[in-house]
Formats: structure tokens, C-alpha cells, sequence
């Protein structure tokens, strides 16, 4: 099975993300779009919204925690307020 790891990150973190978890044998794909949030980030460079890339992670199931603790980490979630990242329930279908 998978799990859908996402999130809304501050614009420029995107391409990080993928170079650092693309050649995980269990990251099945990792994608960044470009978007807008509000109240998310500490810098808003549009009144009160601000540019922000929406991350997707396709992951194998069993090893969704460590990734996903590899994501907050690498983020640094705990010390900036630089987006929100989350994790749904296994898919049940799907292609790839």
C-alpha cells in the first residue's frame, strides 16, 4: 500500500524537497505546484498572502513515518513557520 504525504511549504523549499527524497527507494514520486496561502509564513509578500508551493510525496506505507519525520526535519517545522505538511490514510487504489 501508499500513504499521500502533503503539505503547503514557503515558495523555494520545493526543489530541495526533491532533490533530497527523489531517489528514496520508497518514495514512489514527490511533485511541487505552485500556489498561494494565507496566515502560514512569517514573510507575506502579497498584503496577507504569500507565493507557496503545494508538495505531494507518494510513499510506501511502511516506511511513511520515517519520511514523514524527514520532511518535518528537514523543513525545520519545529523552529520556522514555513508551511504545514501532512499524511492521509493508505490509498486504496490507484496507477503509477
Amino acid at each position: 500500500m501508499f500513504v499521500e504525504i502533503g503539505g503547503l511549504i514557503n515558495k523555494g523549499l520545493g526543489k530541495g524537497v526533491i532533490k533530497k527524497f527523489y531517489k528514496n527507494k520508497d518514495v514512489i514520486t514527490v511533485g511541487v505546484a505552485n500556489g498561494r496561502a494565507q496566515d502560514l509564513f512569517d514573510i507575506n509578500q502579497f498584503g496577507d498572502s504569500s507565493e507557496a508551493e503545494i508538495l505531494t510525496l507518494i510513499v510506501k506505507e511502511k516506511s511513511s513515518n520515517k519520511i514523514f519525520d524527514e520532511l518535518y526535519k528537514y523543513l525545520e517545522l519545529d523552529k520556522k513557520k514555513q508551511g504545514l505538511i501532512f499524511k492521509h490514510f493508505p490509498l486504496i487504489k490507484g496507477t503509477f
